[in-house]
């Protein structure tokens, strides 16, 4: 837990990463990410990657992803000033994703040659290995860009509004067709945009893995379930908008029978929000 300064404000971030049963009763590790860092003195990256359960090497691949936001957002938004303008924002924003699938590709082909052994696997095959999603954003009030593959998710609140679901993931509805950054048609699920608001007081990226727990869904007349933030979500802002509230409760409710009961998965959570 820890506060960072953005647009001259102050925020509080509470992290929580806990492993899924089903990861448990399988004998693998936590195969999320997240990574929160400053980026010059009035902007912050988070980013949160969900490694593909069913891949061996997925882990590495997630740590891979969040360190490339890293280093794509220093170099895209590092510089000072930042962007002034919602169209030098989107500009940075196109520099950033490039940057970030450049640097992360680079490392999944560089660790996916060195095991390499005659009659093994070529690098493409083994780059599967490496499946992942990646969930990014790039805060600097009033402008949060962010970008996205597969289904992790975000929400946020603004002063005087309700919690909102900003980016979700489409193959929520298809299971087993999530997107990650290793796959062939990665480019054309790769989305980014750029939020221009001086109301947003909270920010939440969470993994797949939270979203039956902190979603709510209906069914549509299409058939297909519609996801969105209810007004209860804000209670997780409120609470740990308070310094007297330890991190560890995030994570306590995280590994909860109650969350267990929703979700095999791992499950992460970002939380920042605005310090009133």
């Amino acid at each position: 837990m820890r506060t960072t300064p953005e647009g001259g404000d102050t925020w509080r971030i509470t992290v929580a990463s806990v492993i899924g049963p089903g990861q448990v009763r399988s004998g693998r590790p936590n195969q999320d990410r997240w990574l929160v860092r400053p980026i010059g003195t009035h902007a912050c990256l988070y980013a949160v990657a969900d490694g593909a359960g069913s891949r061996s090497r997925s882990g590495e691949g997630a740590e891979f992803a969040v360190l490339a936001a890293g280093k794509a957002a220093e170099s895209a938004f590092g510089a000072h000033p930042h962007p002034d303008g919602i169209d030098a924002w989107r500009r940075a924003m196109r520099t950033f994703r490039m940057l970030c699938v450049q640097r992360f590709d680079r490392s999944v082909d560089e660790a996916a040659a060195r095991p390499h052994t005659a009659g093994g696997p070529g690098v493409r095959d083994s780059r599967r290995e490496f499946a992942t999603t990646l969930l990014a954003v790039v805060a600097a009030p009033p402008y949060f860009g962010y970008l996205s593959v597969g289904d992790c998710f975000l929400v946020v609140d603004r002063h005087l509004g309700e919690p909102r679901l900003v980016v979700s993931a489409p193959e929520r509805e298809h299971a087993g067709a999530t997107t990650f950054l290793t796959s062939d048609h990665r480019d054309e699920h790769l989305s980014t945009g750029v939020l221009l608001d001086d109301r947003i007081s909270a920010l939440a990226l969470c993994s797949d893995g939270v979203a039956e727990g902190l979603l709510s869904a209906r069914k549509e007349g299409d058939g297909k379930l519609h996801y969105s933030a209810p007004p209860a979500f804000r209670a997780y802002f409120d609470t740990f908008s308070d310094d007297r509230v330890d991190s560890g409760e995030l994570a306590a409710k995280l590994a909860s029978a109650e969350f267990a009961a929703t979700s095999g998965d791992d499950k992460t959570v970002v939380l920042a929000v605005r310090r009133p």
